[in-house]
């Protein structure tokens, strides 16, 4: 009679179960440093050298040369025929200061910060317009005897993040407000038409506003010297005298409020300039690989693919290929470089721009 065989202990089991899974987490480590190992091994390709872009100019570290040239590449682009163009202002109402108990204040100024987004409404806009057909853009001008302070610098390369931003420069200016003439603000549209919008909770009897600062921040692209955005931030102090209507009247025993606010524009004016570039000097492909160029091509917000023509001139068109869609296609080795020259034509415009492209059967790393 055969013997019965003996259940397995629990703590066998157990004890059976961590060593599988220590020898197959072993066995895993091994063959990811096997692979790293051999990986590491292969040459990789790495490019023979760094190409500079040079910029069209050198970052400005003058203030009175900065005002020059930051007034210079803003006309340039309210006069272009090839620049979209978008601006807004934003308005920010600050904490009020009321003759109120603080409940009531807070009444008030819930009113009033309900309001900031129509009286923002009030100031010109404009979006995804063609900059030579406005005929009311904003004015800028800055005088360079108002500058109290400037800094500048130029964009960094951020590999963490894996941005570039080396093309750019940022200049900010301090100035010196000019004063405010509070009968002109009264006469103008956006007061008018802003104490039309707070009627239903206060009228104004009596107002006074005073600058108490201005600053200008510019992004320009230093490579095409285009000015890519400007931001002008206005800050007041606003007082005034307000009658309440009869729904508010009973926060005061008159029904007369005097309150005193910050008040806070800022102006945003946003460019964008038609053309193509490629994001890089030079790109590297392995031969069989299928690899976008790293291009931009700019033109209206609105244009389609049948309103521009693009184009691609290569030096050697033996090895490689570009489709219409700038995909690289390799069809054999090569020991040099060939340069892929790009041509947009759009709207009697013409735009170009040149890369280097190496072919390589080495690896190539993603950051290559």
């Amino acid at each position: 009679m055969a013997k019965e065989k003996k259940p397995m202990k629990k703590g066998v089991k157990i004890f059976l179960g961590i060593l599988v899974a220590i020898t197959v987490v072993a066995m895993c480590m091994g063959a990811v440093a096997l692979y790293l190992i051999h990986e590491k091994g292969k040459p990789i390709f790495e490019f023979p050298e760094i190409i500079e872009v040079p910029s069209a100019t050198e970052l400005p570290t003058d203030a009175k040369d900065a005002a020059a040239y930051l007034e210079r590449l803003y006309d340039n682009a309210i006069r272009a025929d090839d620049v979209e163009g978008a601006w807004h202002t934003d308005v920010q109402i600050g904490t009020l200061t009321a003759n109120l108990k603080d409940a009531d204040a807070q009444i008030l100024q819930y009113v009033v910060q309900q309001s900031t987004g129509a009286i923002s409404a009030l100031y010109p806009s404009a979006s995804e317009v063609v900059m030579s057909t406005v005929q009311d853009a904003p004015e800028f001008k800055l005088p360079a005897e108002s500058i109290t302070d400037y800094r500048c610098h130029q964009g960094e390369l951020n590999e963490e993040e894996d941005k570039d931003d080396t093309a750019s420069y940022y200049l900010d200016f301090t100035c010196e407000p000019a004063k405010v003439d509070a009968e002109k603000v009264q006469t103008g549209s956006v007061y008018q038409q802003a104490t039309e919008t707070l009627a239903s909770a206060l009228n104004v009897e009596e107002f006074q506003i005073t600058a108490d600062s201005e600053t200008v921040s510019a992004h320009t692209d230093r490579i095409s010297d285009d000015l890519l955005s400007l931001n002008i931030t206005k800050d007041y102090t606003v007082k005034a005298k307000v009658r309440l209507t009869e729904e508010y009247a009973a926060l005061t025993s008159d029904g007369l409020v005097e309150v005193e606010f910050p008040y806070r524009t800022v102006q945003t004016i946003n460019f964008a300039h038609y053309g193509i570039r490629f994001l890089e000097r030079q790109f590297v492909v392995r031969e069989d690989d299928l690899e976008a160029l790293p291009m931009t091509v700019t033109v209206h917000s609105t244009a389609t693919k049948a309103d521009y023509k693009l184009t691609y001139e290569l030096s050697d068109n033996e090895v490689m290929s570009v489709d219409e869609t700038g995909v690289v296609n390799v069809h054999a080795p090569s020991e040099e470089e060939v340069y892929v020259t790009a041509t947009l034509e759009y709207d009697g415009h013409v735009y170009q721009d040149t890369i280097k492209v190496y072919i390589t059967e080495l690896e190539v790393k993603e950051d290559a």
